[in-house]
């Protein structure tokens, strides 16, 4: 990375203040694609709280023509267009960036691939006459010490004239054909065309077939002799032609371990904190956060482009079904089960999550009802996170570390209810972690005790629920705590604008809370906690409170964690029943319906689950790190229970429906 390149990442002067506010848009202007994106606008206004890059749905990435249809050019029209002017072109896409940074930035990508690429054409007559190619191939040399050249990266030749040499895959980009060439997510240069900043040398992204160092492959005594006692006899070889290849064959099956570097592989070797070597992607400010999101949605788009084309695999149908049709006389299998579905095995998808459901559900037919609703929201004032952020830098432009603070914290939590039994020792509990709308993830965790130490009197929710404000002349460390994370933010007539305000101009968290001398049983609820009235309320956040604000907590847990976390006791099966469905929900997703009288038109599950789901950048950095985003314990195994001849049968596409129904294997199921 060029040295001016890198001071502006992790230096701290004015300068680099002002380009780590505005990285975003800095690169934006310099990224020879355009972004084709839906993302909450209102979470990106400066002046509107903390700045979060929330996607829904796709994120795509378009290069333009060379020539502007409307004259005023942008992305990678600013290297060819009206070249004599870019300082001016570029200045006029956004007032607020520092010109002298601009000059800067200009100079630096003077060298790279594309830029050079794109500048060498601005010499060739009539260009609307040649074939222009970007190369996407995954073959260029990814070695630091051996970058891309202007050569390597694009190409032209003369329409008439086209040969072999043309690179497939390739991007054509055309003069003035008025429609914009999608880059695929695959590409080797998607992610160098998008983010010049990020890659100035023009270095290729990930792409298929990068390979691993470890190319050797180690074998056990295990393994050996596994392999070994696969090889056929003496008397069962027909041919000794057939040996040395029988012999092969078996003695490869060792070597199908998979040597190149998957997606997930290479976005989690590129986001890793190195001390030895400062990595510049992490400090890049706003447009880590967009780089982010943007991995994360490939990732998942590659994922559910494997289940979208190899919907055969995943073909089923009830054998009830099958048969009605034999019986209607048809034979053709090829249209049955045709509905594109998403698999439950997809993490976060919605049959995953009514799977999760109702396994919980059945946790509580086992053992009894649930008794403790626990919720810890990330603090991103967390100690562990600001002594690993540079001077200058801002938290929510660190997702990195605030999803790996927080997911610590969260196993932590674990061990305090699983082994050090806190509560009491459990019989089984799950939790699931959420992501607010700016993004800090929450975790939910639902605990059922064993039959010791279940909590059945107002007494015992006492011993581990407090809903009152601390004395701070007797422990002021913990009213500190109380006063700065366990107050609901005051709502109803004291600030009828609040979030938590619904229409009817109540608040749907039932704030404030009614005042009480004990804790009772409440009806159809959680429990009425134990509020006092006190004789002088506290100013929290400009207005009067009391013990009716107040968030219910467990003190031990609140000091140890130092962060908004919320202890509920259970008490009723339809509080029950609404935890259950709420901490199961899934993705944050927009609400859409479609209506069409069709009955043959296929439904898309994937399409709808893509173009709905909501994405931040803590999220992605969970998901492509793998850490688990649900877990519950004991484990619950699903029994697939059906009617007779009810089965789910799996087809494919070759198949008629006689060699369906005549398969010995069809009427053997999991039960049977």
């Amino acid at each position: 990375m060029p040295t001016d390149l890198q001071n502006f990442f992790l230096g701290d002067s004015k300068e680099c203040q002002h380009f780590h506010t505005y990285s975003r848009a800095y690169n934006n202007m310099f990224s020879f694609t355009s972004l084709g994106v839906h993302y909450d606008r209102e979470l990106t206004k400066r002046n509107h709280g903390i700045y979060t890059f929330r996607v829904q749905g796709q994120m795509y990435h378009f290069i333009d023509d060379l020539i502007p249809s409307t004259g005023k050019a942008k992305n990678l029209q600013l290297y060819f267009y009206d070249n004599e002017n870019e300082l001016t072109n570029r200045m006029t896409l956004s007032y607020n960036l520092n010109e002298l940074i601009i000059t800067k930035l200009m100079d630096m990508l003077k060298f790279n691939p594309y830029s050079t690429f794109l500048r060498s054409l601005t010499v060739v007559p009539n260009l609307s006459q040649f074939y222009i190619a970007l190369n996407s191939s995954s073959n260029l040399d990814q070695r630091t010490y051996n970058l891309p050249t202007a050569s390597e990266v694009g190409a032209i030749w003369i329409e008439d004239q086209l040969n072999d040499k043309i690179p497939t895959p390739h991007i054509r980009i055309y003069t003035h054909s008025n429609k914009s060439q999608l880059v695929n997510y695959y590409y080797g240069c998607y992610d160098p065309l998008q983010y010049p900043l990020l890659f100035p040398y023009g270095q290729n992204g990930w792409h298929c077939g990068i390979k691993k160092f470890n190319k050797t492959y180690t074998y056990s005594k295990t393994t050996k002799a596994s392999e070994y006692d696969q090889l056929p006899g003496v008397n069962n070889i027909t041919s000794i032609d057939r040996l040395p290849h029988i012999e092969s064959t078996v003695l490869s099956k060792g070597l199908r371990k998979r040597n190149t570097v998957s997606c997930r592989e290479y976005y989690c070797y590129k986001f890793q904190i190195r001390d030895e070597e400062p990595n510049e992607t992490l400090y890049s400010g706003r447009v880590f956060q967009q780089y982010r999101v943007d991995q994360y949605i490939k990732l998942e788009t590659q994922r559910l482009d494997f289940v979208s084309f190899n919907q055969d695999l995943f073909r089923v149908e009830a054998f009830q079904g099958i048969i009605d049709l034999l019986r209607q006389g048809e034979r053709d299998a090829s249209n049955i089960g045709r509905q594109k579905f998403l698999l439950g095995s997809f993490i976060g998808g919605p049959r995953d999550m009514r799977r999760r459901y109702m396994d919980a559900i059945a946790l509580v037919q086992h053992f009894g009802k649930l008794d403790i609703f626990l919720t810890m929201t990330c603090n991103s004032c967390w100690p562990e996170i600001h002594e690993h952020l540079h001077p200058m830098e801002e938290v929510q432009n660190r997702p990195d570390l605030v999803s790996r603070v927080f997911k610590a914290k969260v196993e932590e939590l674990k061990t305090d209810i699983q082994k050090t039994n806190i509560f009491g020792k459990i019989a089984a509990f799950m939790y699931t972690i959420e992501f607010q709308k700016r993004g800090l993830p929450h975790a939910h965790f639902l605990i059922i005790l064993m039959d010791r130490y279940k909590l059945l009197t107002p007494q015992s929710y006492d011993k581990i629920v407090c809903a009152e404000l601390p004395d701070p002349h007797i422990d002021h460390h913990l009213y500190k705590l109380v006063t700065k994370h366990m107050i609901h933010a005051p709502c109803g007539y004291l600030n009828p604008s609040n979030s938590c305000m619904q229409k009817d101009g109540k608040c749907k968290f039932k704030y404030p809370k009614q005042l009480t001398e004990q804790t009772t049983k409440g009806k159809n609820s959680y429990p009425l906690y134990k509020r006092p009235k006190i004789i002088r309320p506290i100013k929290v956040r400009g207005h009067n409170i009391d013990n009716s604000w107040t968030v219910p907590y467990n003190p031990f847990l609140l000091k140890k964690f130092g962060c908004h976390i919320n202890v509920e006791i259970c008490s009723d099966i339809k509080v029950i029943k609404y935890i259950y469905k709420y901490i199961c929900k899934g993705h944050d997703k927009i609400a859409f319906s479609v209506h069409n009288n069709d009955t043959n038109v296929e439904i898309d599950e994937i399409k709808e689950y893509q173009s709905a789901r909501w994405v931040s950048p803590p999220e992605s950095v969970l998901r492509l790190f793998a850490f688990s985003i649900s877990e519950m314990t004991p484990s619950i195994c699903q029994l697939q229970l059906h009617l007779d001849v009810q089965q789910f049968v799996s087809l494919k596409n070759n198949q008629t429906i006689d060699q369906i129904i005549n398969n010995p294997m069809i009427k053997k199921t999991m039960l049977t």
